[in-house]
């Protein structure tokens, strides 16, 4: 087909990689003006490093076309006009007595012109999904989806060793989002930016352990093809409504951030070569299987010859790219998670036990390994096509040791440590997963959780399923299901407390080991997991462990005294700042806060609550008096100040605000 390309002419426009793609089928003679210097200027093109040539038919900005038509002997039987510099809009396009075309990039800016200009043409395709509606209400005829993607050839690059961290090559321009992500990443990572286009950018990209993108109100770009199209790593926001979410699986494809954590998913994804690596080759793959120029031209005229009735939905271009792939997604999973479930019998007192965990990781992908308490048990499941690595020991060795027996053979960066008595789904996995990764410090964490109070043995708070909204730091992380970031384990920095044998305390122990080691547990808002308590304990009156017997009382009693003994003896010699629950911190900031709101009645609550809890802190104290005095308690304010100052007599707060009841006299 002879077909007229129309744009403004320029070296790095959309449209020059669809008359790349078109000419390898059809005859293209390109219409239309060349970009001006002064825009160059202002878009900072200059480094295009690339000449600007001249339309095979030359025109200016507004062209009668179906003249320009009708002077024409050799008449091209398609026109399709694309998206390039706005101001080139040919008169007369509806009255061609050929088929009409156009493609629009950015609906997402220009949406009120694009609704307008569409009416011109006989199939409209749009490269934002998310306006397809908008322009079908607006009484737009045949509007199809086509996404943006790459050209093979010039988006490619050799594999080498990486120079930078983390590459972009963006605009900046007007980008307050843009700039504030790159500057937060530079704080802690070596990240090379610049402006720069076609071979010089897809060097860049090659040089770069991770390439960062940033959509604009949503938009699926055009970087985010072009990065993965040469194999490098994508680290990318999740641009909403675009199609994006069903056609690339965060951390199988790319790796998808959100802003507030970014730093925390790059770490993971910089720390982790082989897992990085794997990603960016299945993602190249992807590309190249659905979403080159090629790809979207071979739509376009399956469309216009009445083939299809529409273009492929995200769905479709999933199942074309993920077609005959030869990474799987099962590869990359066991490269970055491991879950390791200590088995002693069949879980008698629940509906739950091994065997229906085990079908749940038929839907689950990652290593699965079996830390058999029971050679019985072993010698019936080991063989389970499920299970990938096992242990097997003579004895209950109990719950700690068996943790650390699972992590010692785990070999992903994510290890999840499940009961046998749990069933969870793929969900519950990849969010308590993503929170491990982008949470700042996160060395654990897990669906439930609580914060407690060492001196009294006891929780504060217990965060049950279902009852918070948001991750939140605890004290220590419910052991049934959580996952941790195997480094610290492979380190040396935490470790599972084998004196806690067979089981109690070992979930407070390790909290405190975190907090010590100056990271966080987490609590994740997770619902798709079921779990019944005591699963086992339930089930005996005496539990066997190594050569001995006990009840599950004796066993608590005997592991309270040597937790309390461990970290009584590590408070004595390093102070007890971290035996105090994070839940202190958290409601004092919280009634300060409501102090400012003048909201004093849940003020003095909250402050005597953590009274109640941790006596004799001068800061609690003063906060009391303080509210005391607004409420125009006079005496009881007085009280807390002076408690205040007879723990430390040069505390200003207090005599500050004691002088003030005295002035008042």
């Amino acid at each position: 087909m002879h077909i007229w390309l129309a744009n403004v002419s320029y070296p790095v426009t959309t449209a020059v990689y669809f008359e790349r793609a078109l000419k390898n089928d059809h005859q293209v003679t390109t219409c239309g003006p060349s970009i001006s210097q002064e825009l160059i200027k202002a878009w900072k093109l200059e480094n295009m490093n690339l000449p600007v040539i001249p339309h095979n038919i030359p025109l200016d900005a507004e062209p009668d076309i179906l003249e320009v038509f009708n002077n024409t002997e050799d008449k091209p039987e398609l026109f399709f006009w694309i998206e390039s510099v706005y101001g080139y809009f040919p008169k007369n396009i509806s009255n061609l007595p050929i088929p009409k075309i156009c493609y629009l990039i950015d609906s997402h800016l220009n949406l009120k012109w694009h609704i307008e200009w569409a009416k011109n043409f006989d199939h409209v395709f749009i490269a934002q999904k998310e306006y397809l509606d908008d322009f079908r209400k607006a009484g737009n005829k045949n509007v199809h989806w086509l996404p943006l993607g790459c050209d093979a050839e010039i988006h490619s690059g050799e594999k080498r060793l990486k120079k930078y961290d983390i590459g972009f090559v963006g605009s900046m321009i007007n980008n307050p989002r843009r700039t504030a992500l790159i500057d937060l990443l530079s704080e802690k990572f070596s990240v090379f930016n610049k402006r720069c286009f076609w071979k010089e950018m897809s060097q860049v990209f090659t040089d770069s352990k991770i390439i960062f993108n940033n959509s604009i109100r949503n938009d699926l770009n055009m970087r985010l093809f072009e990065v993965m199209s040469t194999g490098t790593f994508l680290l990318t926001d999740n641009a909403l409504n675009s199609g994006q979410e069903v056609m690339f699986v965060d951390g199988e494809d790319l790796a998808v951030y959100s802003d507030k954590y970014i730093s925390g998913k790059a770490e993971f994804y910089l720390e982790n070569d082989e897992l990085r690596e794997a990603i960016a080759s299945r993602g190249n793959e992807i590309i190249h299987n659905a979403h080159t120029y090629k790809h979207r031209t071979d739509e376009i005229f399956k469309i216009l010859n009445k083939k299809i009735k529409e273009t492929p939905s995200p769905e479709e271009w999933r199942k074309r790219s993920i077609n005959n792939i030869k990474i799987s997604s099962q590869q990359v999973n066991k490269l970055k998670r491991s879950f390791v479930i200590p088995v002693l019998d069949y879980s008698p007192a629940s509906n739950l036990n091994i065997k229906t965990l085990l079908a749940d990781f038929e839907n689950i992908e990652g290593n699965v390994i079996i830390v058999f308490n029971s050679e019985k048990v072993a010698e019936e499941m080991k063989n389970h096509p499920r299970i990938d690595y096992y242990a097997v020991m003579n004895k209950n060795v109990g719950v700690a040791r068996a943790w650390n027996i699972g992590l010692n053979i785990s070999q992903t960066p994510v290890t999840f440590i499940c009961n046998a008595d749990l069933h969870i789904t793929k969900e519950a996995v990849e969010k308590i997963e993503n929170g491990l990764i982008e949470l700042p410090d996160a060395a654990m964490a897990g669906p439930q959780g609580s914060m407690f109070n060492f001196e009294q043995a006891k929780d504060l708070i217990y965060y049950d399923k279902g009852v918070f909204d948001a991750p939140a730091v605890v004290d220590a992380v419910s052991g049934f299901f959580f996952a941790v970031k195997t480094k610290y384990f492979n380190s040396g920095t935490l470790k599972f407390e084998n004196s806690f044998t067979p089981c109690y305390f070992e979930e407070w122990d390790i909290g405190l080991q975190i907090k010590k080691a100056g990271l966080k547990s987490y609590i994740i808002p997770v619902t798709e997991y079921e779990h019944h308590w005591s699963g086992s304990i339930r089930a005996y009156r005496e539990i066997e462990y190594y050569d001995k017997k006990e009840t599950s009382g004796q066993i608590l009693e005997r592991n309270k005294k040597l937790f309390f003994k461990k970290w009584n003896d590590y408070g004595k010699k390093n102070g007890k700042e971290i035996l105090i629950s994070e839940w202190k911190k958290l409601a004092f900031e919280k009634g300060e806060q409501l102090i400012e709101l003048n909201n004093l009645d849940i003020a003095l609550k909250i402050f005597a609550e953590i009274n109640e809890h941790y006596p004799g802190d001068k800061h609690v104290l003063t906060n009391l008096g303080v509210v005391s005095i607004l409420k125009n308690n006079i005496k009881t304010a007085k009280e807390y100040l002076q408690k205040a100052l007879e723990i430390d007599p040069d505390f200003e707060p207090a005599s500050d605000n004691l002088k003030i009841i005295e002035d008042r006299k």
